[in-house]
């Protein structure tokens, strides 16, 4: 990350979620175009056990990371193939 703070679940679940239905209303294969994405999330953060740091063994952090190991190799073996696409503004959505 760029040092920038993080903001509160009211600032960007809303953004996200607009972005995620305009992107599933015009991806072809929206599934794959998550998985991609989510796998770019997790080269930021360095691994793809990042992502559900927070709520390891969840049936949901489970379920995110089949799809992101599936994408990048369950060794992390393809993790660097998605990095550096978020971008230094990742916090301006």
């Amino acid at each position: 990350m760029n040092g920038a703070s993080i903001p509160s679940p009211d600032d960007y679940t809303p953004k996200a979620s607009t972005a995620l239905l305009a992107a599933a209303r015009a991806e072809h294969d929206f599934a794959g175009w998550l998985a991609a994405v989510l796998a770019q999330v997790a080269s930021e953060l360095g691994s793809s056990d990042a992502i559900t740091a927070g709520r390891p063994g969840s049936w949901e952090a489970d379920l995110v990371q089949q799809i992101i190991n599936g994408t990048v190799g369950y060794d992390d073996e393809f993790l660097t193939d998605y990095g550096g696409r978020c971008g230094d503004d990742q916090w301006t959505l």
